[in-house]
């Protein structure tokens, strides 16, 4: 990039640094801020940790070819549709730099996964954020009216982060219908496993359709770093030109392999989840707290009035608590925070600490 472009993409932009993400808060010792499997991963995989010869000195599979193998099986498309990377946020990075030009626009919704923004911006695209509907719900028609000439891609996050609110199958299909062809559509489905309807079967008929998902969260594999964009061939040839052919060790390409494999453990994850997001958001109304639908492993709460947002984060940090504050978010305060999910105990525990901060106040 000659120097003339490198100003002009400064002024573009003001930088915000990967390391300012949310995820990186500080963890405590009841710890609900990352959406991390409260029931860890498949036996399976941690049974076959401990047989799997590993060859220190051999490169991995180019372009994860047997796990894109396994993942055309799963869902019944080619492998050629499939894009396997380090972590569905590589993934989110790449798309800007490899499909956009500086000065080009991305749609995003205003409260959403910030790294949508955070990669946009660091491309040099002009991001515009769209208000939610009344329910902080993604508003599918305010999107469609903000695309222009200039706009290349649009993202939606289904089951949303941090509301875990859903976008019905049929609203995406028909949003992505209206969209001009040449405008990219993100789907990121990092939470599918634990609510709403999947999109990928639709992309023989879209082609102008990315959808994102990982093996963090219902597999729990958070810790090998496993993420794939399912699309068109084109698309999925353009990403593999121009990023690393080695994006996944080969440990974590066979174990993502045996974790596609069992079922039971992801149905017995998605009850779980579904159980205790029952029990927090239950006991959170009980305390005077307003929890926004959710059907996913996050849970978007309001604090009551009667709650000064000052204190409540002070005693958050003295309680031994972490969660996601509000700030964190575009357009939100610390009135605001997400918590996800986690096992019994410490939900238990998060609950007891809220109640000893709500009878501290009144």
């Amino acid at each position: 990039m000659c120097g003339k472009e490198k100003m002009k993409k400064q002024k573009l932009f003001q930088p915000r640094a990967m390391q300012k993400l949310y995820a990186l808060t500080e963890k405590r010792a009841i710890d609900l801020s990352l959406s991390e499997n409260p029931l860890g991963c498949s036996p399976r995989v941690s049974s076959a940790l401990k047989k799997i010869r590993v060859d220190f000195n051999n490169y991995p599979s180019p372009n994860a070819k047997q796990l894109r193998k396994k993942l055309a099986q799963k869902f019944g498309l080619n492998e050629n549709n499939f894009f396997v990377a380090n972590g569905s946020e590589s993934i989110i990075n790449d798309l800007p730099k490899v499909f956009c030009d500086i000065g080009d626009e991305a749609i995003i919704p205003e409260l959403t996964f910030p790294m949508f923004r955070v990669s946009c911006e660091l491309t040099g695209l002009k991001v515009i954020l769209v208000k939610m509907t009344g329910a902080l719900g993604i508003n599918l028609s305010k999107m469609l009216k903000n695309i222009s000439s200039r706009t290349k891609m649009v993202f939606l996050c289904n089951p949303n982060n941090p509301t875990g609110s859903i976008l019905l199958k049929d609203e995406i299909v028909k949003f992505v219908r209206q969209v001009p062809q040449n405008v990219l559509v993100v789907v990121d489905e990092a939470n599918i496993e634990f609510g709403g309807e999947s999109v990928i079967n639709e992309l023989i008929n879209q082609d102008n359709l990315i959808v994102l998902r990982t093996l963090s969260k219902g597999f729990g594999l958070a810790t090998l770093r496993i993420g794939f964009a399912v699309a068109n061939k084109n698309i999925i040839q353009k990403l593999e030109e121009e990023t690393p052919i080695f994006q996944i060790s080969g440990i974590s390409e066979q174990l993502a392999c045996i974790a596609l494999d069992d079922d039971d453990f992801l149905q017995r994850t998605k009850r779980f989840v579904a159980a205790q997001r029952v029990f927090l958001k239950k006991e959170l109304k009980k305390l005077g707290f307003t929890v926004s639908p959710s059907e996913a492993n996050n849970l978007f709460i309001r604090l009551p009035l009667f709650l000064s947002v000052k204190q409540f984060v002070d005693k958050l940090s003295k309680k031994g608590v972490s969660v996601i504050v509000g700030s964190n978010f575009n357009g939100f305060d610390d009135s605001f925070f997400r918590i996800s999910v986690r096992d019994a105990k410490t939900n238990k525990m998060f609950i007891q600490k809220i109640k000893e901060i709500v009878e501290e106040a009144v």
